[in-house]
């Protein structure tokens, strides 16, 4: 059976338990998956996907997607009450439905699969960047094999290894606060160093934040704030995120709170003079436009992820993309004909996000009093 012929049968079998066809990305994310590409590569290969980010396809529309193909498939009597559609089970999965014993593909990927520790089941490849490669996994050492992040680091090298063990401390702290994925664990196999991190169920705001739909002002103060209060703990710990943008920023789908993701062991603060190096942004095109210039040459403060901050406030404002907005001679943004906005709220966000990074709030609390003080129910 090609991959073809298999994403129709599933397409009819998903059509006669639940009168809904797969939707021109799912069909994008199974061809991918079934042929052993990580979300990336099925966003960078695949037309259909690439005007979406990495964290929806994989966070969103994968993670919904394997959901509703397991009760599919539950109901359907081919899989046990106790397994689960994953990834790296998907092509088996559909084998099985057509009952010709064909063997699974093999993985690319030698790790999928994998019991790491006794504990984590490696279940699928989201993401690869210069530095880490992360999965999807489950924990099978707690009742319904909840899901997990693992981030294994590509260097094997000595300052890997310091940076390592200094730095996963202060991952470890900020993961106490309710609105940052916990760090679970630590560890260091076939000479590799992985981290795993709660999974937070949810959809990232970027799907939110669609163009040329603007948000009303009291959503948008009440996004700001909700960013602000996770950043304030942040910043207090000493700790700059470096990676603010709109994909890093999930509304997680229990209680409608952002969860700030995406604190890489690598790039997180290292407060020795030696540092800079570690302290340029590794965001792609996307990210690059919720980027300060400081940040862009190797040097990010505190007011840095204050600056993403605003942008995303102006984004939701206007329904643009950062980059279809002009600067004047100052650098600063012009943004305000294409906003309904109140002259108060106005002057918070032209602060946050000036050019000369001295004259914006120096960090997440001075933001927060800010907005506070406007006065303003956020309903």
């Amino acid at each position: 059976m090609t991959v073809e012929e298999a994403i129709i049968f599933l397409d009819n079998l998903v059509y006669e338990q639940t009168e809904k066809r797969l939707t021109r990305l799912q069909q994008a994310i199974i061809r991918g998956v079934v042929e052993g590409l990580t979300y990336q590569e099925i966003k960078e290969n695949d037309p259909i996907a690439r005007g979406y980010t990495v964290c929806y396809l994989g966070r969103y529309v994968g993670y919904n997607l394997w959901k509703d193909l397991t009760k599919v498939l539950k109901q359907a009597e081919i899989i046990g009450q106790e397994e689960r559609v994953v990834g790296a089970n998907l092509w088996d999965c559909i084998m099985r439905t057509v009952q010709k014993g064909t063997p699974p593909a093999k993985s690319a990927d030698p790790i999928l699969q994998k019991l790491l520790r006794m504990r984590y089941r490696i279940r699928e490849h989201l993401v690869s960047t210069e530095y880490s490669d992360t999965y999807l996994a489950e924990d099978e050492n707690l009742p319904d094999r909840p899901l997990c992040l693992v981030k294994r680091l590509k260097s094997q090298s000595e300052k890997t290894s310091k940076l390592f063990d200094i730095e996963t401390r202060v991952l470890y702290r900020l993961g106490q606060n309710d609105r940052i994925p916990e760090l679970l664990a630590r560890f260091e196999e076939d000479g590799y160093f992985y981290l795993v991190y709660q999974f937070i169920e949810g959809q990232p705001i970027y799907q939110e934040l669609i163009e040329g739909q603007p948000w009303e002002e009291h959503q948008v103060i009440a996004l700001l704030k909700d960013i602000l209060e996770v950043l304030v703990f942040v910043h207090k710990q000493n700790v700059i995120h470096r990676d603010l943008h709109p994909q890093n920023l999930i509304r997680r789908a229990s209680d409608g709170k952002i969860v700030l993701i995406d604190f890489g062991a690598v790039k997180e603060i290292n407060t020795s003079e030696n540092s800079i190096g570690q302290t340029k942004s590794r965001g792609g095109g996307t990210q690059q436009e919720y980027i300060p210039p400081e940040q862009a040459i190797g040097s990010p403060k505190f007011c840095s992820d204050i600056y993403a901050v605003g942008i995303i406030g102006i984004q939701a404002l206007t329904g643009m993309r950062p980059k279809q907005l002009r600067v004047d001679n100052l650098g600063n943004l012009i943004w305000q004909k294409n906003a309904t906005v109140t002259p108060e709220f106005a002057r918070v966000l032209d602060q946050m996000v000036l050019y000369a990074f001295p004259q914006r709030y120096p960090s997440a609390t001075e933001a927060m009093l800010a907005l506070q003080q406007l006065g303003v129910s956020s309903h």
